[in-house]
This record gives C-alpha cells, sequence and structure tokens, in this order.
C-alpha cells in the first residue's frame, strides 16, 4: 500500500496514519470526507483541505480544530463520536470520527416513507441531542436535513458536521456578519441581523442556542411538506420547495401544505416557527418534551404515512434496504412483447378452464386488535403572528460545507427477501417457451432471489464468533479472486478488460449474476489474509450486491459465514456497465453481518 501525498483526493488503499482509505465519501469548502478502516472497524476520516499556518482565508485548520473541540465536549448516544485526530507530514489536520452507515435525513425521509409517529420521534431525539450539546455550552449552527444521519442498522438519528459548530468562549472564525450555514435555516432574527449589518464588517451576529431549534423546527416542517426533501435547489423537482423566508407573508401551516398531517403537530410546528422571537422562545424550550409526546400518539393519523402513497400504475421512490425496482421497460420493448404475449396469453386463454374469481376481502385501514388510549390531548398553540424578515435575495451567500458522511448514491443496504410467487409447472413450462424477452416483460419468477439480513443462519453466527469475527467488521478483499487487479492499462487490455482511464487508473472487474468468489487481502480475527469468501452477486440493479455464505481459509478449513459484499449497501456500476454485466472497481469492502457484539 502506499502512503498518500496528494491530499486533494486520496485513492482508495492509500493509508491515512494508521487508517486505510477506502473510498471518498463527499467533500465541501473545509475539507474530505473518507470512509476509512483500522482493524477490520469502519471509520470516516476528515481531512482538512488546507494545512496548518496556510493562511487560507476560510481559516480551515481552525475550524477542523473548532470542530475537535465541540466533539470532545458533547457525550450524546445521537450525536457523532470523535476517535482521535493527528496531522499529516505535510501538516493537513484530519479528524477521526464514528462511521455512520445510513442515509442523510432528507434521503430517508424521501425513499422511508416514514409515518407522522416515526416522525416526530426521531426529531424528539434530535431535540435531545440538542438540549445536551447546549448544556456542553455548544452550538452546531447549521442543522438542515443534509446534516443528519438516520443509521440503517437501528434507524436512529445521528448529528453530524460541526464544521461550522462554535462553543462558548471560543475564538471568533467568521469573517462576515453570519457564520456558515444554509439560509433556509437560518432564524428571523439571523436574516434581519444580515440585512441591518451586511456592510459593517465587524458586525457578528451572536448566534443563540434557540437559533439551533429554530433551525429543527424548520427540518420538521420540511419533513412535513416536502414530497422531495432529497433533490436540491439546482435539481429539477415536482413542485418547488416552500419559502419559509418570505418577506411579506408566513409559510403556509403544515397542514396547509399537506392534509395528512396532523392538526396537533401542524400548530406546534407554526410555532416553532413563529417570527415573533418572544412568542417563539417558551415552545422552543418544550420542544423535545411536545414531540415525545405527539410520538406516543397511536391514532389512526398519527400511524399513517407522512406523504400519500404512490397511485396505482405509478412508481414511487425506493424504500432504504429494498433493492432497487428493474429499470423501465421501453416503449419499443413493451411493443414487441405486447406483439409475442398477446398471442402466447390467447393460447393460453383457450387452453385454461374458466373459473370465477374468488372474492376479494375488506381489509380495514387499522388493526382490529385494542389500541392503547392516547395521551392527553396537548394545548393548542395560538397562530404566530407575522413580522417581516428580510427577502431571499438580501441573505448572505451560503457557506456549507458537504455532510461528514453523505448518503449512499443508492440507499440499498440488505434487500428483503422476496418470496417467491406460486406458478405452476405447466405455466412455467409454457413462460420459459415464450421466449427470454417475452418472460422477462411477463415477470416470470427469478431464478434466485436477494438475501436480507436477518437471513443470516445460527451456525453461521457461531462460526464467526468462533473467528472472532465481530459485527460491522470491515475487511479490503479483491471483488473477483479470477480477476487479478492489475496495475497497469497494458496488463488489463492484455487481459481483454477494460481500463478505468484517468478517473480511476484501475482494471475494471466484469461480473454477471451467479457465484462469487473474493479474496480477503488484510487479516481480520482469526481469518488470515488469502482467505477466500465465496457466495453469490446479483447485478440487475442501480448498484451490485453481494452476499458471502462461506470462508476457506489457506489452510483449507472452511467455515460458515455472514458477510456482505460492500458497506454501502452494493458496489456502485462504472461507466461501460451493461444489463447482466456490471463494471465495478476490483477492490472493494466487505462486511460482516451477525458477528458477535
Amino acid at each position: 500500500m502506499t502512503t498518500a501525498e496528494v491530499f486533494s483526493y486520496l485513492k482508495p488503499g492509500s493509508r491515512l496514519g494508521a487508517y486505510r482509505v477506502r473510498e471518498w465519501k463527499g467533500g465541501g469548502a473545509y475539507g474530505d470526507v473518507y470512509r476509512g478502516v483500522k482493524d477490520g472497524k469502519p471509520v470516516a476520516l476528515k481531512l482538512s483541505k488546507h494545512r496548518q499556518h496556510s493562511a487560507d482565508p476560510g481559516k480551515t485548520d481552525e475550524r477542523l480544530l473548532r470542530e475537535l473541540v465541540c466533539l470532545v465536549h458533547v457525550d450524546h448516544p445521537h450525536i457523532a463520536k470523535v476517535q482521535g485526530w493527528a496531522r499529516t507530514p505535510q501538516g493537513r489536520g484530519y479528524l477521526v470520527l464514528e462511521y455512520v452507515d445510513g442515509w442523510t435525513l432528507a434521503h430517508w425521509l424521501q425513499n422511508a416513507r416514514p409515518t407522522f409517529q416515526q416522525v416526530a420521534r426521531l426529531f424528539a431525539k434530535l431535540a435531545h441531542a440538542l438540549e445536551h450539546m447546549h448544556g456542553r455550552r455548544v452550538r452546531h449552527r447549521d442543522l438542515s436535513l443534509s446534516n443528519v444521519m438516520v443509521r440503517k442498522v437501528d434507524g436512529e438519528p445521528v448529528l453530524i458536521d460541526l464544521g461550522a459548530g462554535e462553543y462558548s468562549g471560543a475564538q471568533e472564525l467568521t469573517d462576515a456578519p453570519l457564520p456558515p450555514g444554509t439560509n433556509r435555516y437560518r432564524s428571523p432574527e439571523a436574516a434581519r441581523f444580515f440585512k441591518e449589518n451586511k456592510n459593517n464588517p465587524d458586525a457578528r451576529y451572536p448566534f443563540p442556542p434557540e437559533d439551533d431549534f429554530y433551525s429543527l423546527a424548520v427540518c420538521l416542517y420540511d419533513a412535513l411538506t416536502d414530497v422531495e426533501p432529497a433533490r436540491g435547489g439546482w435539481e429539477a423537482r415536482k413542485a418547488p420547495r416552500i419559502d419559509v423566508n418570505s418577506p411579506t407573508w408566513a409559510p403556509p401551516s403544515a397542514r396547509t401544505a399537506n392534509p395528512r398531517v396532523p392538526e396537533a403537530l401542524s400548530e406546534w410546528v407554526e410555532k416553532w416557527m413563529a417570527r415573533d422571537f418572544e412568542k417563539r422562545l417558551p415552545s422552543l424550550a418544550s420542544m423535545r418534551e411536545v414531540l415525545e409526546a405527539l410520538g406516543a400518539q397511536e391514532g389512526a393519523e398519527w400511524l399513517a404515512p407522512v406523504q400519500a402513497p404512490p397511485e396505482a400504475g405509478s412508481v414511487g421512490p425506493e424504500a432504504p434496504g429494498r433493492p432497487p425496482a428493474k429499470a423501465r421497460r421501453r416503449v419499443l420493448a413493451g411493443a414487441v412483447a405486447a406483439v409475442v404475449l398477446g398471442a402466447f396469453a390467447f393460447a393460453l386463454l383457450r387452453e385454461a378452464p374458466t373459473r370465477e374469481a374468488p372474492p376479494v376481502p375488506v381489509v380495514p385501514e387499522s388493526s382490529s386488535g385494542p389500541r392503547a388510549q392516547p395521551p392527553q390531548a396537548l394545548p393548542s398553540p395560538p397562530a404566530p403572528s407575522a413580522s417581516a424578515v428580510p427577502s431571499p435575495s438580501e441573505m448572505p451567500p451560503a457557506v456549507k460545507e458537504s455532510p461528514s458522511v453523505p448518503a449512499p448514491k443508492n440507499p440499498s443496504s440488505n434487500p428483503p427477501m422476496k418470496s417467491a410467487p406460486a406458478f405452476s409447472r405447466g405455466f412455467l413450462k409454457k413462460c420459459a417457451e415464450a421466449g427470454a424477452l417475452s418472460a422477462a416483460l411477463l415477470g416470470c419468477p427469478a431464478q434466485q432471489v436477494q438475501p436480507t439480513q436477518q437471513s443470516c443462519t445460527t451456525e453461521s453466527v457461531r462460526s464467526m464468533k468462533r473467528l472472532g469475527l465481530t459485527d460491522g467488521m470491515s475487511p479490503n478483499i479483491l471483488v473477483d479472486a479470477k480477476q487479478p487487479a492489475f496495475r497497469s492499462r497494458g496488463e488489463c487490455e492484455a487481459a481483454g478488460r477494460m481500463w478505468g482511464g484517468d478517473d480511476f487508473a484501475e482494471c475494471f472487474t466484469l461480473l454477471g449474476d451467479g457465484n462469487l468468489e473474493s479474496e480477503i487481502r488484510e487479516t481480520i480475527g482469526r481469518l488470515p489474509e488469502g482467505s477466500r469468501l465465496y457466495g453469490r452477486v446479483w447485478t440487475e440493479g442501480a448498484t451490485v450486491v453481494g452476499r458471502y455464505t462461506r470462508a476457506r481459509l489457506p489452510n483449507g478449513a472452511e467455515h460458515e459465514v455472514c458477510v456482505s459484499l460492500s458497506l454501502n449497501g452494493g458496489l456502485d456500476k462504472l461507466p461501460g456497465s451493461k444489463p447482466g454485466a456490471a463494471l465495478v472497481r476490483p477492490t472493494d469492502g466487505a462486511i460482516i453481518l451477525g458477528g458477535a457484539q
């Protein structure tokens, strides 16, 4: 392995101190974040863009140290933990942070389709994290849907990215009236301060803790009203995002924007976003308690999803943990298949006896079992008064750093097992005779199903415990042991494989559905370097998903295991991939599932 020297981009396999870099996760104005590993455990590595004493105007190094101090001050289950920090030989600082394997809150809201009860409970935990943070005299100052992660394993929220954070008594690093942040989530007082002081080079906004709670309230408003919270302002949207910074009117209530929102929740959000600070202050102080009470509601409206389910025939967002939907059929392919299947179906109908369809049972909207009595009704807060705030054009330019651990491109971890449809042998035979294209479009059952994390066998868990493999360990692997990781273009092309070019400078590995044999490139637990993993791989989705069930040590001993390919729910397909022929990087990570805790 090589020691990284060019810090604008660390290639997989580079070393950063005691950590091996696996992949770049994201970056912003002040630093880049990588997934790294040490002793088989994943970490997030946040590397400063500038060296100490570089005199860069963004004060990058100072901000990294500020984030370190903020994180050292706090200790909460819903705030990302810092594990250490160091400097490179060239003087760039980096933080070693807890790696949160999950999605940004924006992606979770858009893809998981949570209920109002789930949203209230999640935001109650975030409010509790802010209470803890403020009790330690730390302020986040850049709370947004992108700076909260939701873990895949347990669905718990984690506050990340304190790059703009501040603690009491710290030296001011901002050279502008407002600290770095996202304009949408700034309080009316901050916006007003900027309007009045934008030409005053010495003015500094005294960011109060209540502004963090205001930002959380706007996040909750977006969670309840935005159908596409994961889409940025530069991306095409089905509907424009509601303006919360209008100089002439307050935003519509959450219930007005989304009639599904329970009235009590809508009224409290409106109270928390009141433009008058004095009226907003008392309600912000009780935000956690109110959200906890709302999250305890059990009525049908609270157990309903925030956004309406997709209409029949439409395709909604993929839920996290689900395999991506098959690529939409092309119109031409559908027309061709219709001709083939039309004749085929007509023949089937002529051969099959006519039977009356069984009656469709009526499914009640809610469970027939007894429900817990809801807590006492919460008082409805008075409607907030409207006072002018600066227009968006008068707001400062946002200086925003990307979240420490951005959501994966494809929010898919361990896709759930699909139940095999019950088809008769005769139908399967005729389906096969209809031809590959027709069978695929008709929906004949697939030969393989993708496993879930819960499908780890008891024996595999015991076996991994004997091997000293713990849940979450992440060994580096050669994805296909039968395809060497050539380092030169000549060797790669001589073997008939595709070279990645300047962007990757790697020999791509070609994968198709079926068996997969991978090689472990480092010792983890009692599984030595050079051990082989055996399993299956699926390539039909947006990412390549793999699961290993057997490991063979160099001495020939075999053990049952439960290991997933890639930490991010699947390998990204590289340019040039085709259906059934996915191009991926030759090395990546695997993750131990269900090992010893």
